[in-house]
């Protein structure tokens, strides 16, 4: 017979007592909760101490780990720190290092002196038996009895005209000029980059004067009277005023401001067995409407001649004589006497640029041949230049004085430094200065040169 392998009853004794355990564990747990026992095991607790871990030592261990991380945070923020500290004091280090660079670039080329002068041919230009060459706005005026030529630097030409004077005069104001034929009746105007109008009169022309616009005021004589005529942009006269020389006096030398609405007339007179020269100042705009023949100032000076005139913009006038220098303020419509310096030497030459004027003495003290002193706008000295050259030109340029003949050259600053004293390898009959020593160029016999300083 089989042998039936019997298994215990799950139901039996130990079945009771297991179903007992949990029914009384299940009490205890309801029991806990209706009572809200705090003290009941926790999950967290038990698997905590069934793994053998702390609480309380993690929680002091993620202290110190925050503490650490906060270290960690506040060590890094102070590195950014230093780093940007380090950053500002290079920008700073580097500024002043450019500084000192710039300093003494501008020390080497405000103090370098030159002594050599090379010529480069540029391009042929072949002059005009009797012609004069000048230095037009840093381009090349070359006039004569036939014609006039303007060219630039390298020798490219702008326009050329021709005529037929007796004897051509000059006036040139920044990019104008206007050519006129002395005792005759035409007067040519132009710009550097052409040719603007033409002029005839039926009076002799005794002097011109271009202002900057292009507008030009003419002295026109004949036996007893003269004429100022002055002339718009297009060749139209636009007004005209009539002077008694018996009167008036011979009228020597006449200026248009920069606006062509000024024009001051310097006059010589016989009166009372002494020579008196009269500055008169008309105004040409709306301004000077009112005034009789727009005659708004008059000035009167005893033994004394004023060659010459020159506005040095619109709200200043500059007259010399053998004896002062005398600025007028025309910023007004009446002009006032701003300035009078009396002169102690002989004066020899007045040489002008749009700011300043130059008035040229023998020097006293032997220690040079002349001496240049240049005064400004307000008629105040700025420097003065002394020299030992035999010279043919001078031109103001900027803060530069150029000087020259056909075979050397001396350029000074305005306050007497010497920058250049040389020779040239030949004749030169113009230079023409630039802003930069290095666009300085010249007009040699049949050609237009650079002049390259070493």
């Amino acid at each position: 017979m089989a042998k039936v392998e019997q298994f215990p009853d799950q139901s039996g004794e130990n079945g009771i007592t297991e179903n007992i355990k949990d029914q009384k564990t299940r009490e205890i747990f309801d029991t806990g909760r209706r009572q809200g026992n705090s003290q009941m095991p926790d999950d967290s607790l038990l698997m905590g101490s069934s793994t053998g871990q702390n609480p309380a030592r993690e929680t002091a261990g993620e202290k110190a780990q925050g503490k650490s991380q906060g270290e960690n945070a506040l060590t890094y923020k102070d590195q950014i720190k230093k780093h940007r500290e380090r950053i500002r004091i290079y920008r700073i280090f580097g500024t002043v290092i450019a500084v000192i660079v710039l300093l003494l670039m501008v020390l080497f080329f405000t103090t370098r002196r030159y002594n050599r002068a090379e010529i480069v041919k540029v391009r042929d230009f072949p002059a005009e038996e009797g012609a004069v060459c000048v230095n037009f706005d840093g381009h090349v005026l070359q006039y004569g009895p036939n014609g006039a030529t303007c060219a630039d630097t390298n020798g490219r030409v702008k326009w050329s005209i021709t005529y037929e004077m007796d004897q051509p005069i000059v006036s040139m104001s920044g990019d104008m000029a206007a050519i006129a034929d002395y005792g005759g009746t035409s007067i040519y105007v132009m710009s550097v980059k052409k040719q603007l109008y033409t002029v005839n009169t039926s009076i002799p022309v005794h002097k011109v004067s271009v202002s900057e616009c292009g507008e030009v005021a003419a002295i026109l004589n004949d036996s007893t009277k003269s004429w100022i005529r002055l002339y718009s942009r297009e060749g139209k006269e636009i007004a005209y005023f009539i002077r008694s020389m018996e009167e008036n006096g011979f009228p020597m030398e006449v200026a248009v401001s920069p606006d062509g609405e000024k024009v001051c007339v310097s006059s010589l007179l016989m009166k009372d067995d002494s020579v008196v020269s009269n500055l008169s100042f008309y105004n040409f705009g709306k301004a000077g409407k009112k005034y009789d023949q727009h005659l708004v100032g008059y000035f009167e000076y005893t033994n004394e001649v004023f060659p010459y005139v020159r506005f040095m913009g619109n709200k200043a006038c500059a007259a010399a004589s053998d004896s002062r220098l005398v600025v007028f303020d025309t910023s007004g419509t009446e002009p006032q006497n701003s300035f009078n310096n009396m002169l102690t030497e002989n004066l020899q030459g007045i040489f002008a640029s749009e700011g300043r004027i130059g008035l040229l003495f023998t020097d006293l003290t032997r220690e040079n041949l002349y001496h240049l002193d240049l005064f400004g706008r307000d008629g105040k000295k700025e420097g003065s230049v002394g020299f030992t050259m035999v010279f043919d030109d001078i031109q103001i340029k900027g803060s530069k004085v150029y000087i020259n003949n056909e075979r050397s050259m001396q350029i000074y600053t305005v306050n007497g430094r010497e920058i250049f004293n040389g020779g040239f390898d030949r004749a030169v009959k113009t230079l023409i200065p630039s802003s930069r020593l290095s666009g300085l160029a010249a007009v040699s016999e049949n050609e237009i040169d650079k002049i390259k300083l070493r």
